[in-house]
């Protein structure tokens, strides 16, 4: 039984050589395919009710911390060990218990519009750039999962904009500054503890040894970081802005 569970999560079943390398065939197939189910679910639910709108976004939910969840289990065939990057340091690893509490606690609810830029912001990143996904074949269960878990909370976060449940209001936006300011010091604990790399405060995002080099010190990375988020985030608020403006402008033609 052991050995079938190491074949079903070996990286490569067919021995194809074909990886998900940033801006390769798969990595775009894998970017249609998330756009794709977005597209689709904003135009099934636009016109429904908000009960079945909060039902959506509460699969999305759950799915989002089966899919984080339930990976832990699976790390001794996938990775031979528990992969410490998988540990909820990184926004996009934090952003799970952090969205499961938003959505279904209404204490947060409060939190809901950082939250919600964030659960945007920080999986979009990641899904331009996907530089950990690993090596192994698109198929495999860590590229599926990885893939899966950040198209969905990607989903979860644009769906909660698109179908009204958040309307933005970039005087808020320094809450998720605010945010972001937490979750680097949270970031930076885990790296300290347990000498890691999370949220890139060792090293640089695309591991060019900026650090290493001495081209950047090392605790230019708490300021740079978690700046360079919330400006996405205000890009983020930007678009939102703009396309309401060019909504309203064709209402009115």
């Amino acid at each position: 039984m052991r050995d079938l569970f190491f074949k079903l999560f070996e990286m490569s079943h067919f021995n194809t050589g074909i990886k998900i390398l940033p801006f390769s065939v798969a990595h775009i197939v894998y970017i249609l395919l998330i756009a794709g189910a977005i597209v689709g679910l904003y135009f099934g639910y636009r016109n429904k009710n908000d009960e079945k709108k909060d039902k959506l976004l509460g699969i999305l939910s759950y799915a989002i911390t089966i899919s984080y969840l339930s990976d832990f289990f699976v790390h001794e065939f996938v990775y031979g060990g528990l992969n410490m990057d998988k540990l909820p340091f990184h926004i996009c690893t934090v952003l799970c218990p952090i969205v499961a509490f938003t959505q279904f606690n209404a204490k947060f609810k409060k939190f809901l519009e950082p939250v919600t830029m964030l659960a945007i912001v920080a999986p979009l990143m990641y899904l331009c750039y996907p530089a950990s996904v690993g090596d192994g074949e698109p198929w495999c269960y860590q590229a599926v999962q990885t893939m899966f878990y950040h198209g969905t909370l990607l989903a979860w976060g644009i769906l909660n904009i698109a179908l009204g449940k958040v309307k933005p209001n970039i005087k808020k936006s320094y809450y998720a500054l605010i945010l972001l300011v937490v979750l680097t010091l949270w970031a930076k604990l885990g790296n300290i503890l347990l000498e890691h790399n999370w949220f890139f405060l060792n090293e640089d995002a695309f591991y060019i040894g900026l650090v290493e080099g001495g081209i950047i010190p090392k605790w230019s990375l708490m300021i740079i970081n978690p700046i360079a988020f919330f400006l996405v985030v205000l890009a983020v608020y930007g678009i939102y802005y703009g396309v309401c403006a060019i909504i309203t402008k064709v209402k009115k033609a």
